[in-house]
């Protein structure tokens, strides 16, 4: 059943949204490769599916839409994560019935261990730190002033960052005086950040089991890596305390960057290997509310191009 807030929201998206097909101008990353020798760089050609990479979605990852048209294909050869094994095309599919964009296919779980054995520069914990809690700070402060009282008057409050990466959001919030604890797929990513003595534990939102729930749980850059999105925020919902945050950002397809990049053929996100979905601010709000979350904040982030950051709080009220 949907939440009352979820009523709110679908006025939100609107017709069809506009299609862009333009020609992907990749960028070029610095990369991190825990794998392979540093000089390595990927062959721009085909190279065939040797470890079954992708399964094709049989339907909207959503709504389970079976109807759906091309928006764009991009080529992935030259992202500084792929390789060999991997696809060097991307399929991005506009579902008819929600208007949901997503990647025709999501990685197999052998191709997600190959994926995760690089990291880009900005992953790596400890790269640029004080940058890194600066950018932060106004996102834990937001979420500081949500709780009963703040946490630095000694509430014992539990903020776990899912999709931890280089650490960033742990170090901040941990500062600010939650209890913060990581989750990442990387191993190194782990090691790194407990070493600075901060807790962090390896795994994903596919695997968390939270015997007692928590006050926030973020989600920076995660939604739009995690192949089916709304079972995901289900596990988050019965994972937080009635009223707990959640903290999402991702980019959004329908600011005027991503629309001036497409145009112009030099949006990196069509081609951005670890992407399965394309969010729009309107279409991740709705998600939220439909999945008993009422957004409560929205922010344009600086942190990378066209990011977008909406901050929501478990409601267990329903109609």
């Amino acid at each position: 059943m949907q939440t009352r807030f979820a009523n709110r929201f679908n006025c939100l998206i609107g017709p069809q949204i506009e299609l862009y097909v333009f020609l992907l101008i990749s960028r070029k990353f610095a990369i991190i490769s825990s794998m392979s020798d540093p000089e390595y760089k990927p062959a721009p050609q085909s190279i065939p599916n040797q470890i079954g990479a992708e399964i094709p979605y049989d339907g909207c990852p959503l709504c389970a839409g079976k109807e759906s048209q091309l928006v764009q294909e991009a080529n992935c050869g030259q992202h500084p994560l792929w390789q060999p094994g991997l696809p060097t095309q991307l399929r991005w599919l506009c579902c008819n019935a929600c208007s949901h964009v997503f990647r025709s296919a999501y990685f197999s779980p052998a191709a997600m261990k190959l994926l995760f054995s690089r990291a880009h520069a900005c992953q790596v914990v400890g790269v640029e730190i004080d940058q890194q809690r600066a950018q932060w700070a106004d996102t834990v402060h937001r979420v500081n002033r949500l709780m009963p009282e703040p946490v630095w008057n000694g509430r014992a409050a539990v903020w776990v960052d899912i999709g931890c990466g280089n650490g960033g959001l742990v170090f901040t919030s941990a500062e600010f005086g939650f209890q913060a604890i990581g989750i990442d797929m990387r191993q190194a990513a782990v090691e790194q950040i407990t070493a600075l003595g901060f807790n962090a534990i390896v795994g994903d939102i596919a695997e968390m089991m939270v015997t007692d729930p928590v006050d926030v749980i973020s989600m920076a850059d995660v939604l739009e890596h995690v192949p089916y999105p709304r079972e995901a925020l289900k596990r988050v919902f019965g994972s937080l305390k009635p009223e707990g945050v959640i903290v999402v950002s991702c980019p959004n397809y329908d600011c005027a960057s991503w629309r001036a990049t497409s145009k112009a053929g030099t949006n990196p996100y069509w081609g951005e290997i670890e992407h399965f979905h394309n969010f729009s601010r309107a279409s991740l709000m709705r998600l939220l509310a439909q999945e008993g979350f009422m957004p409560v904040d929205y922010q344009v982030s600086r942190r990378y191009k066209s990011c977008m950051e909406i901050t929501a709080v478990r409601t267990d009220s329903c109609e």
